[in-house]
C-alpha cells in the first residue's frame, strides 16, 4: 500500500476517533466536574508528549519563541478546554460535533484579517453555508433541553467558543510551526499549560473530589490523553505532510458524521428537524471548503499564444 493512501487511512482513523471523543467526553461529565477532567486529561497528555519529544530525539523548540508560545497556550489549550468541557457538558455530544464547522470559519476570518490570506471562492460558498448550519443548530437547540443537556443553547455557544480559541491559536501557531517541529512544539504549549491545570488538579485532590472520581470518567480521561491528545495528532500532522492540507479536508468530513452518529445512537441524542437542517448544511459546507479550486490559466506572454 503506498504510503499516501496509509497517511490518509491515518487522518480518516484520526476524525473519527475525534469524532467519537465528544460522546467520550460527555459520558464522562455526567459525574464529574468539566475543570477536574480538563486538568486530568492535561496532565497526563503533556508529560507523555516530552518523553516522546526527548525519545525520539526531536529538535527543541527555539528559544525565541518558547515564551510567545506560552502565551498562545494560555488560549489554543487553557481558554479552548474550558469552553469545550463546559460547554459539552450543558449540551449534546452530537451537537459539539457538527459544530466543528465553526473552525472552519473561524480559521478563515482570523486567516483574513491577520494574515489577510485570501478567501477562495469555495471557502466563501462554505462560510456562508457552514455559518447558515451553526446558526441553526444553536437556534434550534434553544428550549429543547433534556436531563444530560441543561442548557443547549449556552452550551452550543461556549463550544463555538472553544473553536474560536483553537482557529486562532492554529493561524498564529502556523508561523512558529514553519520553524519548530510540529512534535516538539506540541509538547510545549501542553507543558506550558500545566502552569494552570496543576493547580487546578491540587485543589480537586485537596477537596477530595479526585479520589471520588469514578472508574469510567477516569478511564475517559486516559483515553482522551492518549488517543485524541497524541495518537490523533500524530496521525494529523503525519497525514498532512504526506498528502496535504487539501485532501485532509476530505477526511475532516468524518468527524462531524462519526459524532453525530454517535452521539444519536450510543447516547440516545435526539433528532429534531433542526438538527437535521443544521447537520446537512454542516456536512456541505466541510465538503465545499474541501472542494480545491481550479487553476487559473496563465497569463499568455507578449508573442505567445494564449
Amino acid at each position: 500500500m503506498k504510503r499516501s493512501t496509509l497517511a490518509m487511512l491515518g487522518m480518516i482513523v484520526a476524525c473519527i476517533l475525534w469524532g467519537s471523543s465528544h460522546a467520550v467526553m460527555k459520558s464522562a461529565l455526567t459525574d464529574a466536574p468539566p475543570f477536574l477532567l480538563a486538568a486530568l486529561r492535561l496532565c497526563i497528555a503533556a508529560p507523555l508528549l516530552v518523553l516522546i519529544q526527548l525519545t525520539t530525539r526531536r529538535p527543541a523548540v527555539h528559544v525565541g519563541d518558547r515564551w510567545p508560545l506560552v502565551r498562545l497556550s494560555m488560549i489554543g489549550i487553557v481558554a479552548s478546554f474550558v469552553l469545550a468541557y463546559t460547554g459539552i457538558k450543558l449540551t449534546l455530544s452530537s451537537d459539539s460535533s457538527l459544530l466543528i464547522v465553526g473552525e472552519v470559519i473561524f480559521t478563515a476570518i482570523f486567516a483574513y484579517v491577520l494574515l489577510r490570506e485570501r478567501i477562495t471562492r469555495n471557502r466563501m460558498i462554505g462560510l456562508i453555508v457552514g455559518t447558515a448550519g451553526a446558526i441553526i443548530l444553536i437556534t434550534g437547540a434553544a428550549g429543547h433541553n433534556t436531563e444530560t443537556a441543561p442548557n443547549r443553547l449556552l452550551g452550543n455557544i461556549l463550544v463555538l467558543g472553544c473553536l474560536a480559541c483553537e482557529s486562532y491559536y492554529t493561524v498564529r501557531g502556523a508561523a512558529y510551526l514553519e520553524r519548530n517541529d510540529s512534535i516538539s512544539m506540541l509538547a510545549w504549549v501542553n507543558i506550558a499549560s500545566l502552569v494552570v491545570w496543576v493547580p487546578v488538579l491540587a485543589y480537586y485532590g485537596y477537596t477530595g473530589e479526585l479520589a471520588r472520581l469514578s472508574a469510567s470518567a477516569l478511564g475517559a480521561s486516559v483515553y482522551m490523553a492518549l488517543v485524541t491528545s497524541i495518537l490523533c495528532y500524530f496521525l494529523w500532522f503525519n497525514g498532512v505532510r504526506a498528502v496535504g492540507a487539501t485532501v485532509a479536508a476530505v477526511a475532516l468530513l468524518f468527524q462531524p458524521l462519526v459524532g453525530a452518529v454517535v452521539g444519536i445512537q450510543v447516547m440516545g441524542d435526539p433528532i429534531t428537524l433542526t438538527f437535521i437542517i443544521g447537520g446537512v448544511l454542516v456536512i456541505s459546507a466541510l465538503l465545499i471548503s474541501g472542494i480545491p479550486e481550479r487553476q487559473q490559466a496563465p497569463e499568455s506572454v507578449e508573442g505567445e499564444p494564449a
